[in-house]
């Protein structure tokens, strides 16, 4: 089968296009919430798994049997492999995912209910407009975004994003996550009217919510 072949199969094949950041959790479990400095601090309990909202997503939704295309942004090193190595085995679609130069990665520290979230941005924040293939996103039936205030490479474009896929006739879904910067503002309200559901990590403090 020639590529250009496979190329339009593969594009027939999706429910459900993502675009977003992956990377890799570190969780540490059992230390103290308040932690002094210089101090060797003992965790009773250490694990590494998928994270990132839109990786997690891609990979949960693949494993309950939907055609899953992820549009990514990850390093070549042992961390964005393993990443990827986990949406494979659940069949994710991956051939639109580019190369960056350093990956991202979360460090979490759970405190009973509560938890210290730590983030490195590396590759989590690099991909941009350029790096979609718009044709290949608008083939499934519903778009998602995850994330949006750590997409800081594709923020500036994403009302334009979800714009075409509207108008190429996908519903579409947005999980802005966190702010770090605690602000919420920016692309909300050029995004929100192109977007049939919308989840906030913090709605309170989103205006206009």
């Amino acid at each position: 089968m020639s590529k250009k072949r496979q190329k339009a199969c593969s594009m027939s094949k999706l429910d459900i296009a993502i675009a977003g950041e992956i990377n890799l959790d570190l969780i540490l479990y059992g230390l103290p919430e308040q932690m002094p400095t210089e101090r060797e601090l003992l965790a009773s309990g250490f694990a590494i798994t998928l994270g990132s909202s839109s990786a997690i997503l891609a990979h949960n939704l693949a494993a309950l049997g939907s055609r899953v295309g992820f549009v990514t942004k990850v390093c070549d090193d042992s961390f964005g492999d393993l990443a990827l190595e986990r949406l494979r085995e659940r069949g994710v679609d991956l051939t639109r995912v580019t190369h960056g130069a350093k990956s991202g990665v979360t460090l979490i520290l759970p405190h009973g209910p509560q938890r210290h979230i730590l983030t490195y941005l590396g590759t989590i924040s690099e991909l941009r407009f350029e790096d979609l293939d718009l044709d290949y996103l608008a083939s499934a039936r519903h778009f998602h975004m995850s994330s949006l205030f750590l997409q800081r490479g594709l923020l500036p474009h994403v009302p334009e994003l979800f714009r075409r896929m509207k108008s190429a006739g996908l519903t579409t879904s947005l999980d802005t996550n966190d702010d770090p910067d605690d602000r919420w503002d920016g692309v909300l309200e050029e995004i929100l009217p192109r977007s049939s559901t919308a989840t906030f990590a913090y709605p309170w403090c989103c205006p206009g919510t």
